[in-house]
């Protein structure tokens, strides 16, 4: 079992790399952050943290046109304690689960014939 889990993530990291790799999104150069130490202490004393991309700019895609399903599925689908973003226009109400936003933390929708951005 063991070795299934670590072929399965060994193939989910080559898969990642390959994506990055063929998605046309570059990766940001790395950055150094100079923060000056306590002064009190030693007013001379400086600290360098480097600043790492790792996903670039645009890396992660919005939900566009989401499904919805109704309440008895969504009864059955979902955790009653899962937390959820929810929005009514106009009597046209819509749940976003956050766990999914999480992954992917935009969903652009249309509510009662409104655009609106979810984010998270």
């Amino acid at each position: 079992m063991h070795k299934v889990v670590g072929i399965g993530l060994i193939v989910l990291l080559i898969g990642y790399v390959l994506w990055i790799a063929t998605s046309g999104t570059s990766v940001a150069p790395s950055e150094t952050v100079v923060v000056n130490s306590d002064t009190a202490r030693n007013p001379t004393e400086e600290r360098s943290f480097e600043i790492v991309t790792v996903l670039g700019f645009d890396a992660i895609p919005s939900i566009e046109n989401p499904r919805f399903v109704n309440q008895s599925i969504a009864d059955e689908t979902y955790d009653p304690d899962e937390l959820v973003l929810g929005i009514e226009i106009d009597g046209d109400a819509r749940a976003y689960s956050v766990p999914v936003l999480s992954r992917r933390e935009i969903v652009n929708d249309v509510v009662a014939g409104k655009p609106v951005a979810i984010t998270w």
